[in-house]
């Protein structure tokens, strides 16, 4: 399998499990950390493997772009990590600058991809 391809499917899942915390989040006011480590793992496997991509394949400078974006978008969701408190959900704020990030990086790598 190309590795573009997997790295775009691991983060568009972590994507998927996001869209359903902030849900949780602004419905139903509750955290789910289960689901949130979840979300972590996906997006995090999702940039090694795009690491991988750049690291041993062919120059491409939007994978390189994606990736930057990407970067923003793990320091955005530490930063969300850090601030929480119990039993309550994250600020929205701090959500949506990371959701921001992340998607314009997905969005590059799909553009790529195709």
């Amino acid at each position: 399998m190309n590795m573009l391809l997997a790295a775009t499917l691991l983060l568009i899942s972590a994507v998927a499990v996001g869209v359903y915390l902030v849900y949780l989040g602004l419905r139903q006011r509750k955290r789910s950390p289960g689901l949130a480590f979840t979300h972590a793992g996906l997006a995090l496997s999702g940039i090694m493997v795009l690491f991988i991509e750049i690291f041993t394949g062919p120059a491409d400078k939007m994978n390189n772009v994606a990736a930057f974006f990407l970067f923003f978008a793990i320091v955005g969701g530490g930063i969300v990590f850090a601030l929480h408190e119990e039993n309550r959900p994250p600020s929205m704020a701090a959500v949506t600058v990371h959701a921001i990030m992340g998607l314009v990086g997905i969005s590059l790598l799909t553009i790529n991809l195709f």
